[in-house]
């Protein structure tokens, strides 16, 4: 998949959300992340076909254990993204945002859905998602937000992988 998406790659990012899909195995381990000053783990996504073309990458700032974030990863392209942040944070959304409906402003825990982004990656390509709408406030750690995650990309999750929350300083050292 280039950066630029044809048809077929957009078609196969729509099919990949509308059908039903699986993390593979046990919560992953948090680990240095790729930025100075960030943890990241990544969890593999099974499809209904058996294949792994996805996964979710978690990254949570060092500083700032209570502001992670969970990526969806498309072949090596980001299509998906839930931010948890402070509901005193807030980001603005473009023109384009505004045009489909969005708030002109987001404040505290929001998504980058597929849905929103889908007509700015066809025109501009993939690696950016600028598109913004507001997620549950109540979601505020990773327990929580990852059900409600799932829910929207159609993810079964088992009760034990619910419990993945960010890392504790003993889980660091």
């Amino acid at each position: 998949m280039s950066n630029k998406p044809s048809t077929k790659d957009l078609e196969e990012v729509d099919e990949f959300f509308a059908e039903q899909k699986t993390l593979q195995g046990a919560p992953p381990f948090w680990a240095a992340g790729t930025r100075d000053g960030e943890y990241q783990a990544t969890w593999p996504i099974e499809e209904v076909s058996g294949v792994s073309r996805a996964h979710l990458r978690f990254k949570c700032p060092k500083m700032h254990l209570s502001a992670p974030s969970i990526s969806v990863i498309f072949r090596n392209q980001p299509v998906y993204r839930l931010d948890l942040t402070d509901p005193a944070i807030c980001k603005p959304n473009s023109l384009l945002g505004i045009k489909v409906g969005l708030p002109a402003e987001v404040c505290g825990n929001h998504a980058h859905t597929w849905s929103d982004n889908r007509k700015h990656i066809e025109i501009n390509g993939f690696g950016e998602l600028p598109l913004r709408r507001p997620a549950p406030e109540k979601a505020r750690r990773l327990p929580q937000a990852l059900p409600w995650l799932a829910g929207e990309i159609n993810l079964v999750i088992t009760p034990d992988q619910r419990r993945f929350d960010v890392p504790t300083q003993r889980q660091l050292f």
